[in-house]
């Protein structure tokens, strides 16, 4: 399956008066990775939910490949090749990790169930084949030690890599990320940058990734987004949007913590160091 060219035409949300998503318009080549980056309620996962489908946008259009999904349901757009991640990790706590990532397996290509049932030869052939893949994702992953560990037995960390590892098994077309660093620990989120690059550099899929790490999605993105109540307010190549100072004003100079986060306590990649910005106020923001 080929990456897919994902196209953003005035996406508007309003809840009411408030709009989350204010007019974005926003373009992501075949094969690139694109970062989102920005402050809590800047609308990044309201974009997210909006481009999967599980919330219907007030005006605008999300187009992939010339196929305008302004209608389609999430499912359906799933079987177009678009594949979101969540920050939850919505897996089946009481399943093994072998068990889980068969399950995703068996849902991209299903047997029949009298098939099944009555143990035919091509689905017993099939079944062999889905524990041929599932072994393969399982050594890609790293995943050797948890294949007969429960879900609910694993960490955050090691949660999300069995879910990539399921996204995978789906042959995305287009890879949506929201945040995957969120919630695990500093050895875990400085493990994941090389595992999503191998798994770019493996499938060639497009990829979507909202995060708050701005080391790391500086290290992965060929361009850059930083947005900011609900608006896009520096959009490019990241060295350029590294140095753009609405997108500083708006998230880059807002906390050395986000600097830092995987990045071992060093800058941003093309950001000399410097000295901390005084505190803003805080300002109340619409929900993402």
């Amino acid at each position: 399956m080929t990456a897919a060219r994902l196209e953003v035409r005035e996406l508007t949300v309003a809840f009411g008066g408030l709009r989350a998503l204010d007019a974005v318009n926003l373009t992501v080549e075949p094969g690139s990775v694109l970062g989102i980056l920005g402050p809590n309620g800047s609308g990044k996962t309201t974009f997210l939910d909006t481009v999967s489908g599980q919330l219907r946008p007030t005006a605008g259009s999300v187009v992939l490949d010339d196929v305008d999904l302004i209608d389609y349901f999430p499912e359906d757009r799933a079987a177009l090749g678009m594949v979101r991640s969540f920050q939850d990790c919505r897996l089946f706590p009481e399943l093994t990790v072998f068990e889980t990532l068969m399950v995703a397996e068996d849902a991209r290509r299903p047997v029949g169930a009298l098939a099944s049932t009555l143990r035919l030869p091509a689905a017993r052939r099939t079944e062999a084949r889905h524990r041929q893949t599932v072994e393969g994702l399982i050594a890609a992953f790293g995943l050797e030690g948890f294949a007969e560990r429960r879900i609910d037995q694993l960490s955050t960390g090691t949660r999300r890599v069995v879910d990539l590892a399921a996204i995978v098994a789906a042959r995305p077309r287009l890879l949506l990320l929201d945040e995957p660093t969120a919630g695990i620990a500093q050895r875990e989120a400085e493990a994941l940058g090389p595992l999503l690059r191998s798994v770019h550099a493996e499938t060639g899929t497009t990829v979507l990734l909202v995060e708050h790490d701005v080391p790391l999605t500086t290290s992965l993105c060929d361009r850059l987004v930083v947005m900011e109540a609900g608006r896009v307010v520096s959009a490019g190549p990241t060295a350029e949007v590294l140095a753009d100072p609405a997108a500083i004003e708006a998230y880059l100079g807002a906390s050395d913590e986000a600097l830092a986060r995987s990045g071992g306590g060093s800058t941003a990649p093309g950001r000399a160091p410097r000295r901390p910005a005084a505190r803003r106020p805080a300002q109340r923001r619409p929900a993402r």
